[in-house]
């Protein structure tokens, strides 16, 4: 496996990752055209990669295999994991046909490192408390903070 920082160059692949995180159980709800409408979920990649953005991409026998970024949301335009100004927000997806490959715990690894080295003192995320990604999460460390409609909201202290 191979572990680089995502780029602005990656934002296709983002963009399907977060359509995996989207659709985690399988259900093809979501697409890119009505990610891309719904202001709510276009603001974890609106304008990739922002100046305060970061985050990895793992390739696996050439093919992006998944990617989790973070990005810096506000109190007037929050992401549904969204914890303070200063709080970074994760997103994480993984291509179907790479999961239970130990990419997830690979690039959420790294992209503490880079949180770390940033100096930010805390990560969030949201989840739906049904996706097994959760365990991985509170493996982590992550632990639940809140509750946004039906996720909840899990946060790392770094």
């Amino acid at each position: 496996m191979f572990l680089r920082p995502a780029t602005a160059d990656d934002l296709p692949s983002l963009t399907a990752m977060l359509l995996e995180a989207c659709n985690w159980d399988g259900t093809p709800w979501y697409d890119e055209a009505k990610a891309r409408a719904d202001d709510h979920a276009w603001r974890y990649l609106d304008g990739w990669p922002q100046s305060t953005d970061f985050g990895v991409v793992a390739e696996l026998d050439g093919s992006p295999a998944g990617a989790t970024w973070a990005r810096l949301l506000t109190a007037d335009r929050p992401g549904y994991g969204y914890v303070a100004d200063d709080v970074p927000e994760l997103t994480l997806g993984v291509a179907p046909g790479f999961r239970r490959r130990g990419v997830a715990r690979a690039v959420l690894d790294e992209i503490i490192k880079q949180a770390r080295t940033a100096s930010y003192s805390r990560l969030s995320l949201s989840v739906d408390p049904d996706n097994p990604a959760r365990k991985l999460y509170e493996s982590l460390g992550f632990r639940k903070t809140g509750v946004v409609g039906t996720s909840d909201t899990m946060v790392l202290d770094l």
